[in-house]
């Protein structure tokens, strides 16, 4: 019965995402590493002679649209003071908190659910695209299933890859 809590919670969660007024539409992508394992390192990809620590080490690598999801920017949102002392570019990057809930039902083939490094491309206007990546999941409830906030940074590297660019 006690599990029925977190549920509930998040089913909330999900409404007020996908309905509330800030809320920002993104599409979703995921890093796909192309190469393939060399059998050196007991089937684990290696780089060089060394073993592959992370992901973000591969070259080679394909982004995988997961699909379209709503964003809601839900604490520790601070904007920028440029106009005033022009130096927004000197500040420690800022972490956002958000909510990330898929477009499609959860019952769908098509619901993903965000993780780690995956990436959401934030469309503020047809020319306006900001790419944000998931560096940390966090959650206030503590019994299963649990609810999920998502620690996002900011990747303006990311806005010129081809498959990002909306041609």
């Amino acid at each position: 019965m006690l599990h029925s809590v977190p549920m509930q919670i998040n089913k909330a969660a999900r409404i007020v995402t996908l309905r509330h007024p800030n809320g920002i539409l993104c599409h979703a992508f995921r890093q796909r590493v192309l190469r393939q394992a060399d059998g050196n390192m007991g089937g684990m990809p290696t780089l060089g002679g060394l073993g592959v620590l992370d992901s973000s080490d591969e070259p080679d690598v394909e982004w995988e649209l997961l699909g379209d999801a709503m964003l809601l920017i839900v604490e520790n949102f601070q904007p920028s003071t440029v106009v005033d002392r022009g130096d927004a570019l000197d500040n420690a990057e800022p972490q956002i908190f958000a909510l990330i809930e898929a477009l499609t039902p959860v019952e769908g083939p098509a619901h993903f659910t965000a993780k780690t490094k995956d990436v959401l491309y934030m469309l503020l206007h047809a020319e306006v695209k900001i790419a944000y990546e998931v560096v940390a999941i966090d959650g206030d409830i503590n019994i299963a299933p649990y609810s999920r906030k998502y620690i996002l940074h900011k990747r303006d590297d990311l806005t010129y890859i081809d498959g990002f660019k909306n041609e």
